[in-house]
């Protein structure tokens, strides 16, 4: 195989969560909502195979171009009924993995927004 690897990508919360397609009260790389944030023990990664799963099986039982019917049925799977991810089929992709921590997207905006300009 030759592909282009995905190691990093740097992002704010909002766009972790856009990107891995989950709704807002969840977080961008483990299976726990926003109720579970404070848990003592580390929740299960949120993966590709986990993700990937539940889009198929929104798009066996509905419609896509149906929009409201297909935002209703993601509310149910805490997705944020995006159609299809852009790393979807990129082998190793895992939102889990490559989404670097908040902390890390300030420090770069910081060196860019200030001391590189």
């Amino acid at each position: 195989y030759c592909f282009t690897p995905l190691a990093g990508y740097i992002t704010d919360t909002l766009e972790a969560i856009m990107l891995a397609f989950i709704s807002r009260k969840m977080s961008p790389v483990t299976m726990a909502m926003y109720t579970q944030f404070r848990d003592t023990f580390q929740h299960e990664p949120c993966t590709k195979s986990i993700t990937l799963a539940q889009l198929n099986v929104m798009h066996s039982c509905t419609d896509p171009h149906d929009l409201e019917a297909f935002f209703h049925k993601s509310q149910k799977f805490c997705l944020n009924s995006v159609k299809k991810s852009f790393w979807s089929d990129w082998p190793l992709a895992k939102p889990s993995n490559f989404f670097t921590p908040e902390s890390l997207h300030h420090l770069h905006k910081q060196f860019f927004d200030h001391n590189a300009q």
